[in-house]
């Protein structure tokens, strides 16, 4: 029994970092339409900069992962400004945002690799790598710090796009930015804060990432499995992401403590395909014009 609730802890731990990334994927495809595959190296970025700001700086833990979530959001603004934004304006097809997300997610890991070197770093926190015993079921602080803060972000979204002005204007906008244009939304404000809302759970994800495994060039390649939960869930659909997110956390722990953690990606790319055969709009079921 310790060694299932030990797992189960686990698979809450990376079910968090999973669903952060389904919820920037969601926020994204919410509004324009389109999977943002550039968040692996936003993930990647943000949490370079706390990596190297924590010991330089002698920056406290929380203070670290806020300026990994602060440095991802701009990154990911940046990318929403010169990037997307100008081929939004040229009518480019939905397609190609994807392609040149595509080659963002190839060239940015690729340009790091050249900068910091390929190796591989351990999270410069000795306080995330200490454990705390619960009645014989040991769970290191890094991975309760991942529930509580996932948590309280994913509430404070929450909260944000339901209950403000700004967050209506972000669901008016995810039927139609058109519409929501005419009726005096500002659809390029709109962009601004999906990107940074985004852009810092990429960057939060990816501190605990770090803490939980390493920190590396490619470990943004971890970032499509917050997709794969994303589409799981519901493409466009917010509690879609957090369940799902959480759901492949739990299985791919399960899988690789009882049978081999070979089989990790052969069930969540498996999980992926069989929803896409039966249930074609995710587990949520949500339409075309019913997001968030």
């Amino acid at each position: 029994m310790q060694v299932f609730l030990q797992q189960c802890a686990t698979g809450v731990s990376i079910g968090s970092v999973y669903a952060l990334l389904a919820v920037g994927y969601a926020l994204v495809f919410s509004v324009f339409n389109f999977s943002n595959f550039g968040f692996g190296p936003i993930m990647m970025l943000g949490t370079f900069a706390a990596f190297y700001a924590i010991p330089l700086l002698k920056l406290p833990l929380l203070a670290g992962i806020l300026l990994a979530m602060v440095v991802a959001a701009l990154v990911s603004v940046l990318m929403e400004l010169t990037i997307y934004r100008p081929m939004r304006k040229r009518n480019a097809l939905k397609l190609y945002l994807m392609i040149a997300a595509l080659g963002i997610s190839t060239f940015v890991p690729n340009l790091a690799i050249q900068l910091f070197g390929g190796g591989v770093r351990a999270f410069p926190s000795e306080w995330a790598k200490k454990v705390v015993n619960f009645g014989g079921v040991v769970i290191p602080r890094a991975d309760i710090l991942a529930a509580v803060l996932s948590l309280s972000m994913l509430i404070v979204l929450w909260f944000f796009l339901y209950k403000s002005k700004v967050g209506l204007g972000i669901r008016a906008s995810s039927f139609d930015t058109g519409t929501a244009a005419l009726m005096g939304i500002n659809v390029n404000f709109v962009a601004i804060v999906i990107f940074v809302l985004s852009g810092a759970a990429a960057g939060l994800a990816g501190c605990f990432y770090g803490m939980k495994y390493s920190v590396y060039p490619n470990m943004g390649n971890v970032a499509m499995k917050g997709f794969v939960a994303s589409t799981v869930g519901g493409l466009g659909s917010l509690p879609g992401a957090v369940f799902s997110g959480l759901l492949l956390g739990f299985l791919e722990t399960m899988i690789s403590s009882y049978v081999s953690t070979t089989y990790r990606d052969l069930v969540a790319y498996g999980l992926l395909v069989l929803v896409l055969i039966f249930k074609p709009n995710g587990l949520f079921g949500k339409g075309v014009h019913d997001k968030l």
